[in-house]
């Protein structure tokens, strides 16, 4: 393949208790260690001590004029756990967690979007 040849992107589809969000605008996926720095007079910088590793997803939501897809508030009220997941690249990362925030936002002449944020225990792409 040369330099210059066209490439196809994947596409990213979220999904909430194993339901695709089909009005799912953007999603951003973060995953930490939770390290902290293992510093020693004699080395300096030593290495790393485990911390507790997680994961924080943001999804962003298209709201239909029947209303919004899916609730997050009612997972929020209750801190019932809730799987989430992504597919991409021919590839699932799922993980159980909490719905810890969500957002409505509408502007003149601008779409209606609805946001809600996810956190849970630290998982790889499979």
């Amino acid at each position: 393949m040369a330099a210059t040849d066209p490439v196809l992107y994947t596409l990213v589809y979220a999904l909430a208790d194993g339901a695709l969000l089909a009005e799912e605008a953007s999603v951003a996926i973060s995953r930490t260690t939770g390290s902290s720095e293992a510093k020693t007079v004699a080395k300096g910088y030593a290495g790393e001590t485990p911390g507790a590793p997680m994961i924080e997803l943001d999804v962003s939501n298209m709201v239909p004029a029947a209303g919004i897809e899916f609730n997050a508030g009612k997972y929020m009220s209750t801190m019932t756990p809730i799987e989430m997941g992504l597919l991409a690249f021919g590839q699932q990362l799922t993980f159980k967690g909490f719905l810890i925030g969500d957002s409505l936002k509408h502007s003149v002449n601008g779409d209606a979007g609805y946001d809600f944020k996810a956190r849970g225990a630290f998982q790889d792409w499979e």
